[in-house]
């Protein structure tokens, strides 16, 4: 078993985030259970943790490396990890749902590998989402009824969405900016979905806690399509991390022998 620690510390968030990104005042917390080692970095993740408000035990489905080429060699930037409501995933995968798109409790945890500065950080997720909340944007604004046809509402429903998203980019600019990360600084994103909505692409509502694990700040969004493409990133099409993609369905899979 486990030694018992802090996972983060007293979040609260500076006053430019108060609005739609909510100020934190609880103690974010967690017990650790065990351990999930990633092999080509040796990193080891808690194999559970109990979220800070008790109400929920998340399981890491598995554990991989992000690289980056740099001229020839390619260089181990980060180890990432992948938490999930066993049993609400198991539920969504047996109904055909994916791990991107199911809706159940999820969580991502990096942890640095080398020493990176907040600036960078952003920059090379400013890279990666960018372009994904695009097509989120395009292809929810371009969305055709039963017959066929364009609809208006759904346009404009889009133009919404893709705004509310850039607003949670700005948010995050901000929070990375200014964050002392370093090799062994730790990341969470973490994704709790709410009531069924037909105004989201997502399907439903939801709330997405992105802060560094110990820090000052952490910022909470309610955009789920900013929230989908954070987690299209390593759960999508296109992966930074194909070995940390395969990691996780390998877990997900183990879930239904469990």
């Amino acid at each position: 078993m486990g030694s018992r620690r802090s996972f983060g510390s007293s979040m609260k968030v500076p006053a430019r985030f108060i609005g739609e990104h909510k100020k934190i005042n609880t103690q974010s917390r967690a017990v650790f259970m065990g351990t999930v080692v990633e092999p080509a970095t040796k990193v080891t993740f808690p194999d559970t943790f109990d979220t800070h408000d008790n109400t929920k035990k998340m399981k890491c489905l598995g554990a991989g490396v992000r690289q980056k080429k740099i001229a020839i060699i390619n260089v181990k930037v980060y180890a990432v990890a992948l938490y999930a409501d066993a049993e609400e995933c198991k539920a969504e995968l047996h109904s055909g749902k994916s791990l991107l798109d199911g809706k159940f409790h999820k969580a991502l945890l990096i942890q640095l590998v080398r020493n990176v500065d907040g600036k960078t950080f952003w920059e090379a997720l400013d890279d990666a989402l960018a372009g994904r909340i695009r097509e989120i944007a395009t292809n929810m604004a371009t969305a055709e009824d039963a017959d066929g046809n364009f609809m208006a509402t759904v346009a404009e429903a889009a133009e919404v969405a893709e705004e509310r998203a850039m607003d949670g980019m700005d948010a995050l600019k901000d929070l990375f900016s200014g964050a002392n990360l370093k090799k062994d600084s730790r990341v969470l994103l973490n994704w709790k979905p709410g009531a069924v909505s037909d105004k989201t692409v997502t399907g439903f509502d939801g709330t997405i806690e992105i802060g560094v694990v110990g820090g000052d700040a952490t910022v909470e969004l309610q955009s789920m399509e900013l929230a989908r493409a954070l987690f299209d990133v390593y759960l999508g099409d296109t992966p930074v991390s194909p070995d940390a993609k395969t990691a996780f369905e390998a877990g997900a899979r183990g879930l239904s022998v469990e």
